[in-house]
């Protein structure tokens, strides 16, 4: 199994993740991270996360994902914890962990989330893995089954198609160990918690219609240059209240990739241009500028639509 399936780029699982990397980092907290301050640029993993963590926090109340998936918010919490840090290169883990927890018991929110989970997951690997997978999961439902299973003639591209046959492949391994037994592991209650959400019937149904033929070039697959590394925060106060005109001064979502480049090469943008010069071509969309507004015009917000009734990029469901 590919160890890397389930980094999709803009997943919404990805830009939750980004938000707690950046959101609430905490500025004025260089004292209790100053163990793990490094001049090098290259060396500063530790101290960022340490500063990140310490502001989420503070700011537990604050952290938000959907009104769907709040509730499992210190799941969330504990599994980026123990994501960054594993992923630090250069120190010791073990001494990382106990000073991370030594501020977790600090803060105000400590009865109502616990860092037990990023305990666990550091001495239980295989486990912590099928966690993630399973709650991330959730995280992206609504997202790819607004796009690929309502309405079927978006096509997935083939890593959003092996990321959905093996996300289901592992479901029904954990349900086979887990369903019908009292089992603790946090895979077990991950899969007992997604389905408080969605259905089972909803979770296990999930596939793509159609797959393109061919990957886009790399460039194209992470999004539009704007996209890339892009907060949900920042990028949804930017879509509210500003025109498209600030917008593309601000490049934050450059027309150029669209005037230098056919827009079908985009994952979801080629799709949804497609669609549109199919239903609207005739009628008047005859230029580049009007293709862009139109794709422009209802940015995707997840946290403003928590029920996704708008699709990704403009999207209206039906």
């Amino acid at each position: 199994m590919d160890d890397d399936y389930d980094n999709i780029p803009n997943s919404p699982a990805i830009r939750y993740y980004n938000m707690l990397d950046d959101d609430f980092i905490g500025h004025d907290k260089h004292t209790e991270c100053s163990q793990f301050y490094s001049i090098s640029v290259k060396d500063m993993d530790a101290y960022k996360l340490c500063m990140s963590f310490i502001g989420n926090l503070e700011n537990y109340d604050k952290l938000n994902f959907s009104i769907k998936h709040n509730v499992y918010k210190c799941h969330y919490l504990n599994l980026w914890a123990y994501d960054r840090l594993s992923k630090i290169q250069g120190i010791d883990k073990t001494t990382m962990m106990s000073s991370l927890l030594k501020h977790w018991g600090k803060y105000e929110y400590k009865d109502e989330c616990s860092g037990g989970d990023f305990v666990y997951y550091n001495t239980n690997n295989a486990d912590y893995i099928k966690t993630k997978r399973i709650y991330d999961y959730a995280l992206n439902y609504d997202k790819f089954q607004l796009l690929y299973k309502q309405n079927n003639n978006i096509p997935c591209t083939k890593k959003q198609d092996e990321y959905i046959r093996k996300i289901l492949s592992l479901i029904q391994e954990v349900r086979t160990e887990c369903e019908g037994t009292q089992s603790f592991k946090h895979y077990c209650v991950a899969w007992a918690n997604i389905q408080k959400i969605y259905s089972k019937d909803e979770l296990l149904n999930l596939e793509c219609k159609s797959v393109e033929e061919e990957d886009p070039p790399r460039e194209d697959f992470d999004g539009p240059k704007g996209w890339q590394g892009e907060e949900p925060a920042d990028y949804n106060n930017y879509c509210k209240g500003q025109n498209i005109k600030e917008k593309l001064q601000k490049n934050l979502f450059p027309v150029y990739l669209f005037r230098k480049m056919d827009p079908h090469q985009f994952t979801g943008l080629g799709s949804m241009a497609r669609n549109l010069l199919r239903t609207k071509g005739i009628n008047g969309i005859n230029s580049q500028e009007e293709l862009t507004h139109e794709l422009l015009e209802n940015p995707y917000d997840s946290n403003a639509h928590p029920d996704l009734t708008e699709t990704y990029i403009g999207y209206q469901a039906i």
